[in-house]
């Protein structure tokens, strides 16, 4: 009888298992047939508070495919602003896609002088003249303070993804960046009006930041089970990495 229990429990387990594969194999399998134009612009990612290399792993490697981008490089930068990188892979015309991993990830005005000398570092050691920026939550804030502080590095950034990010105590833009197209995105968990963690409403107000400083600003929604449009979960689903990509290099 012990035995026979056994042999149930292994069984079921394994059921679940294979069922969980399946469902797992389905949900990524929405990125195998997307096909992008290839180019020099590079697309950095950046964490939001208390972010690291776990909050973009996903996201970056679900994009490292054939067709659609190449993690090329991480850029780490410590405490003191010095910027370590890692390559894996040729900077070249293959849509280069570089995780930005900060020691201090809890200082956006900060992060924001920090991701200068990352981009500055970027056009000087690998060539590349232009960049688009993926934010989750304050790596949105990262981008937006960036700019507000002048966007000094050698490089033009041509589109901007904010994913599930606010905007507490910033002002409007002060130069004009014709252009930059942004995409500013929040998390809607079924009928409420949030992600659990930020409200739409404290999503929007970009808008009005960015107005008339901008090339074209575009706001969506991504509305769904808590399992996909959760703040902390936003950057772990397939679609939005699918609409993510389709919005950074778009058919030439």
């Amino acid at each position: 009888m012990k035995h026979r229990r056994g042999l149930t429990v292994l069984l079921t387990t394994l059921l679940v298992l294979g069922s969980f594969g399946g469902w797992w194999n389905d949900r990524w399998a929405v990125l195998r047939s997307v096909r992008v134009p290839q180019t020099r612009t590079a697309t950095l990612f950046l964490p939001g508070t208390h972010g690291a290399w776990l909050s973009l792993r996903s996201m970056v490697t679900s994009l490292d495919r054939p067709h659609v981008g190449t993690f090329a490089l991480t850029a780490r930068v410590s405490w003191n602003g010095h910027v370590h990188w890692h390559q894996r892979r040729r900077v070249a015309a293959n849509n280069p896609l570089v995780p930005v991993i900060f020691a201090d990830n809890t200082h956006p005005h900060r992060q924001a002088r920090q991701l200068t000398t990352v981009l500055t570092q970027l056009h000087r050691r690998y060539g590349v003249t232009r960049v688009n920026l993926v934010g989750h939550s304050s790596g949105g804030t990262i981008a937006y303070d960036y700019l507000a502080d002048h966007a000094p590095a050698p490089v033009t950034v041509r589109r901007i993804a904010m994913v599930g990010a606010d905007f507490p105590g910033r002002t409007r833009l002060r130069d004009h960046y014709p252009q930059l197209q942004i995409l500013n995105l929040a998390g809607v968990i079924g009928r409420t009006a949030n992600d659990s963690e930020v409200p739409v409403k404290t999503v929007t107000p970009l808008r009005h930041l960015v107005a008339g400083h901008v090339g074209r600003y575009q706001f969506a929604t991504i509305s769904g089970p808590v399992w996909d449009t959760q703040h902390s979960l936003l950057h772990e689903n397939p679609a939005l990495d699918v609409r993510l990509i389709r919005y950074l290099y778009p058919p030439s």
